[in-house]
Formats: C-alpha cells, structure tokens, sequence
C-alpha cells in the first residue's frame, strides 16, 4: 500500500552510510554556496545528501509522483543498509550470502547516477541514447510513411508533442533498469571483496564517496567506498591489487581523502574538526567526471557533429 504521504526530500547519499560520520546524531556538514567560500554547519543526517523532489516523476498524478524514491530508491537503501551492517564487523562480512553482496553492487551502481548531477545528465541522456538504436530507426522509417504533412519530420519531434509525458516520465520509469545492469553486477558480486581498517585517522565522506579505476576489469581494477569513517571497502579482481592497496597504509587516507574532498560537489561530511583545514583548501578542487556524464558528452557531441 502506498503512503499517503511519501517523503519529499530524497537522498541521494542514504542515511544509513551517513550515520557513520555522526557524534550524538549529528554530523559536520561542508558546503560550498558560492565558489570559495565553504562553510560548516553541524546537521543531522536527514539534513544531509538529499534534494527535495529530485526523483519526483513530472506530469504525474500526486499519488504516483515520488514512486521512484518510494519503490525504486528506498528498496534499494533498505537491502544496502542490511549488507553494510555485515560489512562493518568482521562476523557479519564472512556470512555474506549472494543476496547480500548482490544488494550492495546494486546500490554502488546507483551512486553513479543519483546524485543531482549525474541525475540530471541521466535524464538529459536518456531520450538520445534510448532513440539512437535499431529500433528508432525502424520506427522512423515506419513513421515517415504514415505521418502527415503538417506532422514534424522526426518521430521523436513528434513525440514530444504529441505524448510529452511519455518523453518526460520514459526516463523515471527506466530508472531501475538503469541501475539494474544485470552483467556488471554478477561481476562486480564476484570480485574480492575485503574491508580495510586504519588504526588512526579518518576517512572523510562526501556527495562523490565511490571510487572506481579507469575500467574495473582490467587486472589492477577495483572499487573503494569508506563505509565508516575508519573502514573502507574495497573489491579486486586480485590479491596483487589487494595488496597494493593494502600497504599503503597511512598514504591510503590520505589518497581516499584526496578524491572524496576534491571531487565533493555537494558536501563533504566529517565526524569532527581535525581535517577541517584540508576539507576547505581542497573542495571541489578536482572534479570526477561519472560514465553517465561522459556519456551525455559524447551524444551531445554526435547531434552537433550531424
């Protein structure tokens, strides 16, 4: 049964990852509101990585507007939160079953389009590359020989105004699909999987907490995600990568740190004060581009091209 009040604000980082950064429920929040100038409010985490309505489905009865927060994002936080549990000690990471590690790759997919920029190129995206295919022009090929003369010339001008919901609504409703790469996800389940522990310092988080190498495939690929402010997750396809990680050491905190500050957008969350010179000198100093983002960059470079 639906809620019949669904929640509004939406978080794009989920409560669950976000309370591990907390003191008495309560977290530093680092913003940037105008280039900088970056400031630190202590908040709690459902002040924290949301945007209101920003999954909200347009043209769409109120009832069925937050669906995808409601059916697609909060089941997907649900099962991650069970698995990032397990994850954090040392019992619960040797009982992993399939389902589990299954739960959290979906969730790591999702952190490469929902947060508001990678949100907003997958919606600019969506219509390009979905009307790009074999498909599209079979149906192009199918509508010029039934359209009218007063009817656009492209299937997809005509699209639009006829059926503008259906253009807006195609990329809510695909959403899920999107995430739900059934080939990345049985190999990312069936990387190794390891979680590191520092015995001093502390991993920061921020709107930009995963990262991935250049190809994940190749013989030194892998994943890291802090999943607490001492813990990190890490996913190689070997023990040489494993390893070479491992022995960082100390540099380990700093080189995550590095990449979670540097490429924040949003925020940047930490459990206290002492990396508070290093969170302003370097937010939002070296921004990642995400595959959804280079996607967009490459169709909208192919229409210019045309």
């Amino acid at each position: 049964m639906k809620s019949s009040n669904p929640p509004k604000n939406h978080h794009y980082i989920p409560q669950f990852l976000l309370t591990q950064w907390t003191v008495n429920g309560r977290l530093n929040r680092y913003t940037q509101p105008s280039p900088g100038k970056i400031i630190c409010h202590n908040k709690p985490t459902k002040a924290t990585g949301f945007e209101q309505r920003l999954y909200e489905i347009p043209m769409c009865l109120a009832s069925s507007a937050q669906d995808v927060e409601t059916r697609v994002m909060q089941p997907i936080d649900d099962a991650a939160a069970t698995t990032h549990k397990m994850l954090l000690t040392e019992t619960g990471f040797n009982n992993l079953t399939v389902k589990h590690r299954i739960a959290w790759v979906t969730f790591i997919l999702s952190l490469t389009l929902r947060t508001p920029d990678n949100f907003s190129a997958y919606l600019r995206t969506f219509n390009t590359i979905d009307l790009s295919n074999t498909q599209h022009r079979e149906l192009q090929e199918s509508y010029e020989k039934t359209k009218l003369p007063n009817d656009p010339d492209n299937y997809e001008d005509y699209l639009t105004a006829a059926h503008p919901e259906e253009m807006q609504q195609g990329a809510f409703y695909a959403f899920k699909y999107s995430i739900e790469n059934k080939p990345l996800i049985h190999y990312i389940t069936n990387m190794l999987w390891f979680v590191l522990e520092i015995p001093s310092g502390s991993f920061l988080l921020s709107d930009e907490p995963l990262l991935m190498s250049n190809g994940i495939k190749y013989s030194n690929g892998h994943i890291v995600i802090p999943i607490s402010q001492t813990k990190l997750f890490l996913a190689t396809n070997n023990m040489l990568t494993y390893l070479q990680i491992k022995n960082l050491n100390e540099e380990l905190t700093r080189r995550v740190n590095m990449q979670i500050v540097s490429g924040a957008r949003l925020f940047v969350a930490s459990r206290d004060a002492n990396n508070n010179e290093f969170i302003r000198k370097y937010f939002y100093k070296q921004p990642r581009k995400s595959i959804i983002q280079y996607a967009e960059e490459h169709f909208s470079s192919g229409r210019t091209k045309s």
